[in-house]
């Protein structure tokens, strides 16, 4: 019962909307074809044709007549003066003699002749019909569309007037009309939701045989079909086919495109030069999304690019069938202190198979990405690498979040909240100032050593520091390639208002993750940058885990890289980061150090005092607490678990005991007293069972 009225209300409702449906393509006469406006407007020529006619037939008969009229009155008068003439001659035989009469004259005969042929020809004349042209139908149509409207303004205020009076004579008749106009407008819809096909009224029939088949008329020959565009797959390898679907697909998309040269298949797919017809490339970027569609690649999978400096005209276009970078170079392996931060280091390949070398050491790095763009991939890999190094320190900033992640326990230094950020800001702009005032008069830059190791501050969610943590950071990267204290900056905003002015300058590293379109000009550093081919806005972010869209890839401008080129960064998954992290720990992490004070910088009260050397077990402490994104506090039982993945030998050995809790406490107990570190376990009362276990702030103040 329920189902068979929902499915009833279902029909009458969608018979309703195609009833309001078809009233709207009947008021903008679209349910008129071009055939059916053809016919309507050759109509209306030939009508045209045929009252001239008339006019013209109905004049001719008239001069005729006149001058048949004329010709009667002169033979009258003619027929008079003859009459007269021979009453004169007889009056002349009598004494007054006579003289004879004139004849008809002829014009009056030659002009009936003249209008009695131009009659013949106005006979044997045929109706020669106009081309009908794009403008005609046009023309056409919107007559069609406006004695419609005029149709209908009058049945309507009619209907209304009647309807009114009905009202006001009786409301019971009335009443009974609206009812039954309602219940004969339901049945429509009814009978209407049965057959949901639009209405096609009968093509009007020509008025007239023409002697050749009007164009858009149900008389002219059906042209060839045009070739429709189709998917590129089908193309196979071949080139021709190729180059054909990319110019039918063009076409569709009205891209002004001159000239489609030779494909060239590539590893992904195909690279099209294109010639641009007019326009820029700019206009041509536009129709990439759409483009993707009509070859039937996945979105973001057309791309563009200037294909020659010296030719604007001259356009690559990219068509990715494959996905390039399914099978990206395996991550390297990097044992503790193996690497340089002075020396370059891929962050990920690019499309045509490239690596990408970027150098750390004195350059500030801006990655901007949205919600799923990949930007942690990006940040494990450079913080990776930093924690590999020899010779740098890696700083953990992150106003809201959890930083590094699985590598956070490798930073020497941290922050988690936006006024910590500000201090540690602070911190690191001091040392850059301490360090640049301790460099020695044939220096230009901190010389970067175990001993001084490079700083690399990664700070993540940019857009929630203070407004003087802003401040410090860009202060910071104008002086970190002398200091060679830098950042990593990781935000989801590139534009002006959150960035600040003249940021590009102080930045010389750049990535651009999938992110938005407001954002490319001002991390490229070109108001015409998305017309260059910098399309990382097109780029599709991960939904989750369970499908990866576009994340990892991205566009990057370095020193060494300055085009719109499509790269992608390895994802390192936790599990392996982790252990890294652990391992680089036990070997003992590079350490800050003052530089060494000068007469400019010994007496600066903001100078930043040298801090002791991390103790393994702070370090394994602090990397637990990041493992569980730094809570105020951890149990015993948190700590142990983590301490004996770290190293089994001494934390496992009591797994399973009932004194394992104990024993683990005992240990680090022992080995922070050993470490010269006073912290002391506490009972956790905001737990249940209040267990005993250690604060993190209470750690954090020892080691300070």
């Amino acid at each position: 019962m329920g189902s068979g009225a929902g499915t009833g209300g279902g029909r009458l409702g969608a018979g309703a909307a195609h009833l309001r449906a078809e009233w709207g393509r009947w008021w903008r006469a679209e349910d008129w074809s071009d055939t059916h406006v053809a016919h309507y407007v050759l109509n209306d020529q030939y009508r045209t044709w045929m009252r001239f006619q008339q006019r013209h037939k109905a004049e001719v008969q008239q001069n005729i007549g006149l001058l048949k009229e004329q010709q009667k009155h002169q033979r009258q008068a003619q027929m008079m003066q003859m009459n007269l003439q021979r009453q004169r001659q007889r009056q002349g035989r009598y004494g007054y003699g006579g003289h004879g009469g004139g004849g008809a004259s002829p014009a009056i005969s030659y002009k009936m002749m003249q209008w009695a042929s131009l009659q013949m020809r106005i006979g044997q004349q045929e109706f020669r019909h106009q081309e009908v042209t794009p403008s005609m139908l046009h023309i056409g149509r919107g007559q069609v569309r406006a004695r419609r409207h005029w149709a209908a303004a009058g049945w309507l205020l009619a209907l209304a007037t009647a309807w009114a009076g009905l009202w006001w004579a009786s409301v019971t008749a009335g009443l009974a009309v609206t009812l039954l106009a309602a219940a004969a407008f339901a049945l429509a819809a009814w009978s209407a939701g049965g057959s949901l096909k639009p209405r096609r009224p009968p093509v009007p029939k020509l008025l007239f045989i023409p002697p050749t088949a009007p164009a858009h008329t149900e008389l002219a020959a059906e042209p060839d079909p045009e070739p429709q565009p189709f998917p590129i797959r089908d193309a196979g390898r071949d080139p021709r086919q190729a180059r054909e679907a990319v110019r039918l697909a063009l076409r569709k998309e009205k891209a002004k495109v001159a000239e489609v040269l030779v494909p060239e298949e590539t590893a992904y797919g195909w690279r099209v030069p294109l010639v641009l017809e007019s326009g820029t490339a700019g206009q041509l970027m536009s129709v990439l999304p759409p483009l993707a569609t009509t070859l039937r690649v996945g979105e973001s999978q057309v791309l563009a690019r200037a294909a020659d400096p010296q030719d604007a005209a001259l356009i690559n276009l990219q068509v990715l069938t494959r996905d390039p970078f399914a099978d990206p170079p395996a991550y390297p392996v990097r044992t503790p202190k193996s690497c340089s931060i002075t020396d370059p280091f891929s962050i990920g390949v690019s499309i045509d198979g490239e690596h990408t070398p970027v150098v750390l050491a004195g350059q500030s790095a801006l990655i901007v990405a949205r919600t799923g763009g990949g930007k942690s991939s990006m940040v494990r890999a450079m913080a990776e690498y930093t924690t590999a190094c020899y010779d740098a320190v890696a700083v953990d900033i992150d106003p809201k979040g959890r930083g590094l992640g699985p590598l956070a326990g490798c930073a020497v230094r941290s922050a988690r909240n936006p006024q910590d950020a500000e201090r540690e800001l602070e911190y690191l702009k001091n040392l850059a100032d301490a360090r640049i005032a301790a460099l020695g008069p044939t220096e230009d830059n901190m010389p970067v050593t175990a001993d001084s190791p490079a700083v690399v501050g990664f700070v993540d969610e940019y857009p929630e520091l203070t407004k003087r943590g802003k401040d410090l950071a860009i202060a910071l990267m104008r002086v970190g390639r002398k200091s060679r204290v830098t950042l990593v900056i990781c935000t989801t905003d590139a534009t002006e208002a959150v960035m600040g002015e003249a940021l590009g300058d102080a930045l010389g590293i750049r990535i651009l993750l999938s992110c938005r379109k407001a954002d490319v000009p001002l991390a490229v550093g070109r108001d015409d940058a998305v017309s260059r081919g910098w399309l990382p806005h097109l780029l599709v972010p991960s939904p989750g885990e369970w499908e990866p869209a576009d994340a990892g890839r991205y566009y990057c401008v370095t020193p060494r890289h300055r085009d719109p080129i499509l790269r992608y960064v390895s994802h390192l998954d936790a599990g392996t980061a982790l252990q890294r992290a652990r391992e680089r720990i036990d070997a003992g992490l590079p350490q800050l150090a003052l530089p060494a004070p000068t007469t400019a910088s010994s007496n600066r009260p903001d100078a930043p005092a040298a801090g002791p050397p991390l103790p393994p077990i702070a370090a394994h402490l602090l990397a637990a607490f990041a493992t569980h994104s730094d809570p105020e506090a951890l149990t015993i039982a948190q700590l142990a678990d983590y301490l004996g993945t770290v190293d089994p030998a001494t934390w496992a050995k009591w797994d399973g005991k009932a004194n394992r809790l104990l024993m683990v406490g005992r240990t680090i107990q022992s080995q922070l007293k050993k470490a010269g570190l006073t912290v002391t376990s506490r009972r956790l009362e905001d737990l249940p069972g209040r267990p005993t276990g250690y604060v993190l702030a209470d750690l954090q103040g020892a080691l300070s």
